[in-house]
């Protein structure tokens, strides 16, 4: 996460919606105009239910036993605190497309996965190029299909201290290993549906972002799939620390979509998650969220808060509970097929 602005998400009690989340589906069903503000079908159920249905199974590939393994590799010291540019970024780069081809996401970068654009190098004299990482799961349906709901998370994070004598590795575990891993959790299980969603899934994990959100600004001036077809960002960024059983939805102060998520998480009790809201327009500028806030596009964040250890060495691998970002990937899995439309 990047440390433009100090403000804290608000929080506060859970909105579970039930009756006022049930109207608002069911309106969004209903369609919200022609001018591709909303999408035109909310993927499934009547009346703003939610009921299970065959892609609920997929979300089993989703396990806190993979999370740890992804977040062990992302934040090793081998990858050198993933500064932007290093040769480390960039071989944490070819890791997330090799997974992502491994799932079988189809390749949507400039070459291959890959968008590739240039950074300051740290001594500021000259520039060198740093990946963004970008694989889709193409909609089922042929009306639908150019319309785009995008999930980002940003791999890099602050590099090597300068000035330490003795751990100088910034490992971020947390930011932003923990929400990348999400995101590759969510990868494998869209690709792993019988039936893609209605609409097509973007998977965009970017770099730069500890220096100003270089990566997703890129992306967002320069997209690889059509910007007017972009409908929603979900953002993942610190999911991995704080209360075990609470995520904040960091979502614009006027939101369409933010009581669909409510609705997924009040659907699965079962996580024992809270998706608590969060209205905050200031903070969503802090993570990727605000290149697309920036475009007009809503986005909503999940987030489970700052700590202590926020940007030093100490966010390590060892401190990531591993069983809250696999609840949170599987809310931010069953919340992309909701809003992509359910097959």
């Amino acid at each position: 996460m990047n440390r433009r602005s100090h403000e804290s998400p608000r929080r506060g009690r859970p909105r579970f919606l039930s009756v006022a989340a049930i109207a608002l589906l069911a309106s969004w069903a209903a369609g919200c105009g022609d001018d591709g503000a909303a999408p035109t079908d909310p993927g499934g159920g009547t009346g703003g239910e939610i009921p299970l249905t065959p892609y609920e199974g997929t979300a089993a590939t989703i396990t806190a036993a993979d999370v740890g393994a992804l977040v062990a590799d992302l934040a090793d010291d081998s990858t050198a605190g993933r500064g932007s540019p290093s040769p480390e970024l960039d071989e944490v780069a070819a890791y997330i497309a090799a997974r992502f081809e491994a799932y079988g996401l189809t390749p949507a970068g400039e070459a291959g996965y890959l968008q590739w654009f240039d950074v300051e190098d740290v001594a500021g004299v000259g520039s060198a190029p740093v990946p963004n990482v970008i694989g889709m799961v193409a909609g089922s349906d042929p009306d639908l299909r150019d319309e785009f709901v995008v999930l980002t998370a940003h791999f890099d994070h602050l590099g090597l201290a300068q000035f330490s004598a003795d751990d100088r590795i910034y490992n971020g575990a947390d930011d932003n290993a923990s929400g990348t891993a999400a995101l590759l959790e969510i990868a494998e299980a869209l690709a792993a549906m019988p039936v893609a969603p209605k609409r097509s899934v973007v998977l965009l994990a970017v770099s730069a972002e500890e220096i100003g959100l270089r990566g997703s600004l890129h992306w967002m001036d320069q997209p690889t799939v059509p910007r007017e077809g972009i409908l929603v960002n979900l953002n993942f960024d610190m999911v991995g620390r704080n209360e075990p059983d609470e995520v904040d939805l960091i979502r614009p102060v006027s939101s369409e979509r933010a009581a669909i998520a409510l609705a997924v998480a009040a659907a699965h009790p079962e996580l024992g998650m809270r998706l608590k809201d969060s209205p905050n327009d200031q903070f969503l500028q802090r993570s990727d969220s605000g290149a697309f806030t920036l475009y007009g596009i809503e986005s909503l964040f999940f987030h489970s808060g700052l700590h202590a250890d926020y940007h030093t060495v100490a966010d390590e691998t060892r401190w990531i509970d591993t069983e809250k970002v696999a609840k949170v990937a599987k809310l931010g899995y069953w919340t992309a097929v909701e809003l992509a439309g359910r097959p």
